[in-house]
């Protein structure tokens, strides 16, 4: 009997200790929501946290690389320039946020029926604040790429590496 209420002390411990920790991360999970829910609103992996679900609609990694080879969509990389320099989606365009040359980019655009915005962070910061950026400019089909650049890579999506063409030949 001592054995199994000192085991229920640990599992109570340990909750309290994850839910403290839940509480205090900048980007908590969703407690209390069914994760099916998440999922049909296609929030269920990214999420700032001072706004709730995402306005911007997510993409898989298998369809984004799907419709990269097909050239259906345009790719924009919200990351930093050193970071996109060292490898991005191949033809991807480069708008860090807060970036200049946004006019030139939405007009290159412009030819695809649907864009993929992606970063490097997990959480899909970067790549939020530009997609909303994009969309307020009159794109309409924007898409976050789910997972982000690490996921892209690790699936093997088609990438080089090099300045940005739309920088002026040299990243911002």
């Amino acid at each position: 009997m001592r054995l199994v209420s000192q085991a229920a002390g640990v599992a109570l411990a340990g909750a309290l200790a994850g839910l403290c920790a839940n509480a205090l991360s900048p980007h908590p999970a969703a407690l209390g929501r069914p994760a099916r829910a998440l999922a049909d609103t296609g929030a269920g992996t990214c999420q700032l946290p001072a706004q709730g679900p995402l306005a911007t609609p997510r993409i898989s990694v298998e369809e984004a690389a799907a419709r990269c080879t097909a050239c259906t969509a345009g790719f924009v990389d919200a990351r930093e320039a050193r970071e996109y320099e060292a490898g991005h989606v191949t033809n991807a365009l480069h708008l860090p946020p807060g970036g200049a040359g946004e006019d030139e980019v939405v007009s290159r655009l412009a030819t695809f029926p649907l864009v993929v915005v992606y970063d490097g962070q997990a959480d899909c910061g970067r790549a939020e604040a530009v997609a909303t950026r994009l969309r307020a400019r009159g794109v309409r089909e924007v898409r976050v790429l789910t997972g982000a650049w690490p996921a892209w890579m690790a699936a093997g999506g088609p990438g080089v590496s090099g300045p940005c063409d739309v920088c002026g030949g040299g990243a911002r």
